[in-house]
């Protein structure tokens, strides 16, 4: 019985990023992040998750032997991948929005934590990114993404020979996958299964008429030769940006988005390359939200997923442009040591007996310890009476309800607190809070002085305050839509989407409220207190005639 058991918040967040597993350690490589500067070029970050501790660390950047002479270190770049092999993590691909996509091959030491650019010889893949890489032994197969200088999604194969360090283009036979990018590709066996991924409806040229594939694809590396797949009744949608790991010789897949459907996924389907079939799973507890772009590790019996994006909660814009960058941490746990006894008949029901046999009799050769040689019972001993009563076998049982308190606080079903969602439900309040600033100003006239009278004005004074700054909460959030508006119809015309830094944020708030302060002629009144103000500044810092 799979079940999420841990949700962690605080880590690094990072989409369209690359991780290994190493052990009980994930190393998570590169990624991006929406707000950072990428335009200056640098190192890329390496994160490691321990899975005993549940803690992230992160390396320090390397420091060059020689002074003046740049490190050999990756870029950071988005769209690339990583795989174990030995003691050495093999990175390729990807691209940067300032260098683009990269052909060279990188090995990280994950015991000395240091990176080399390993001599290779053969028939190089071209840059690329979004594409998939899987290990077979001590070869890396590539295939698919996008590649940069034929500007055209991709379908080659190419593997890499890790002891020889020899590229080769494989000359694939029978009817080969569609042309795709960010897919995934995951070797069971010897064979490789390629699922989902975009392409594109007339051919490998990118031309807006977007399609996803759900059939699964199935490559055999001996043969090297794409096999004809029977089809199945039950699929999965089609997505892309998906997670995808191999577990007890079947196939996962979570999450993932679909273009056509402005749809992102959350759900978890398994592929048996048996049967050839697909079945949808339900985990027990609280899973990820519907996303893209995560990385998913396999750790002994445990999954761990984090990163990746999903779309903003935020009204106004539902579009592929408003989207939130995840920094959570996820474990799936195929562990069934935890199950509860209503579990285990939950999957008796479900299985069969035998199943349940074949799970109990696993549990228990777990717990046991190595059996001691036991003595035979005489049966000519003397019998001894027990001083225990017996319990009779129908017990009176009263049953008492348990009372759950429950705190709003941290409870799913109170939600998350949405400023435009809570102006729009409880805008009848406006009228009410209106009548009410109405009536305290008619108070505040009938007495002309007192203490009373005091409390009415600082009442007053109060009310006027949060109505003003509900007013420039309110015109900030129009601002922000219409910058929002603004990116979204140069997206469509072509233009890169371009994401405004905090100081630009901060320019166009300040000409805004010199646009406001002009129109209610309160300019120079503001101005002059601003100097007033900084003056009193400079004067403290003025030598006085004392000294």
């Amino acid at each position: 019985m799979l079940r999420w058991t841990v949700h962690l918040e605080g880590g690094p967040r990072r989409v369209n990023h690359a991780a290994v597993a190493v052990g009980h350690r994930v190393y998570s490589f590169g990624g991006y992040c929406s707000g950072e500067d990428y335009e200056t070029l640098r190192q890329i970050d390496v994160h490691i998750f321990n899975a005993v501790s549940l803690r992230w660390t992160k390396l320090p950047p390397v420091r060059p032997a020689v002074r003046g002479q740049a490190p050999v270190v990756p870029y950071m770049r988005y769209g690339h991948s990583t795989v174990l092999i030995d003691d050495t993590v093999f990175l390729w691909g990807g691209r940067n929005d300032t260098e683009g996509a990269c052909n060279v091959l990188y090995a990280f030491d994950v015991n000395t934590h240091k990176w080399s650019t390993p001599r290779v010889s053969g028939t190089v893949p071209g840059a690329r990114d979004g594409h998939s890489a899987c290990v077979l032994g001590k070869i890396m197969y590539i295939f698919g993404g996008y590649e940069q200088l034929a500007d055209c999604f991709s379908n080659d194969i190419h593997k890499l020979d890790t002891s020889t360090m020899t590229w080769t283009l494989v000359c694939t036979k029978g009817n080969p996958a569609r042309w795709r990018d960010f897919h995934s590709a995951t070797m069971l066996g010897n064979h490789m299964y390629v699922f989902g991924g975009r392409a594109d409806r007339f051919g490998p040229f990118h031309s807006n008429n977007e399609i996803y594939c759900n059939r699964i694809r199935v490559f055999d590396t001996r043969t090297e030769a794409w096999l004809d797949c029977p089809h199945t009744p039950v699929l999965p949608e089609g997505r892309r940006s998906h997670s995808a790991f191999g577990y007890n010789g079947e196939l996962y897949i979570f999450g993932g988005y679909n273009a056509r459907l402005n749809r992102h996924f959350h759900d978890l389907w398994k592929f048996n390359p048996g049967s050839f079939t697909w079945k949808k799973i339900e985990p027990k507890g609280k899973g990820p939200c519907p996303r893209r772009r995560q990385c998913c590790c396999i750790v002994g019996d445990k999954i761990v997923l984090f990163g990746g994006t999903s779309p903003s909660p935020e009204e106004g814009l539902g579009d592929e442009f408003d989207l939130i960058d995840h920094s959570d941490l996820h474990i799936l746990d195929f562990n069934t040591s935890d199950m509860s006894f209503e579990e285990l008949l939950e999957f008796q029901s479900q299985g069969g007996p035998k199943a349940h046999r074949q799970l109990v009799a696993g549990r228990s050769a777990q717990k046991q310890s190595p059996r001691q040689p036991v003595c035979a019972a005489d049966k000519h001993r003397p019998l001894e009476m027990s001083a225990k009563v017996r319990v009779p076998f129908l017990r009176q049982v009263v049953p008492i309800s348990k009372k759950v308190a429950r705190d709003p606080r941290f409870d799913d079903l109170s939600g998350e607190y949405n400023p435009e969602i809570f102006d729009k439900t409880y805008q009848f309040l406006d009228d009410i809070r209106a009548k009410e600033k109405e009536l305290v100003r008619k108070q505040l006239k009938k007495r002309r002085s007192g203490e009373e009278h005091e409390k009415l004005r600082q009442l007053l004074q109060r009310m006027e305050q949060q109505d003003v700054a509900q007013q420039e909460r309110r015109q900030q959030q129009e601002l922000r839509l219409a910058l929002k508006q603004e990116r979204r119809a140069l997206a469509q015309q072509g233009h890169r989407p371009y994401f405004l830094k905090k100081s630009e944020q901060r320019q166009l708030a300040l000409a805004e409220k010199f646009k406001e302060l002009k129109r209610s002629k309160k300019l120079e009144s503001f101005l002059s207190q601003k100097r007033r103000r900084n003056a009193g500044k400079d004067r403290k810092h003025l030598p006085s005639s004392n000294e």
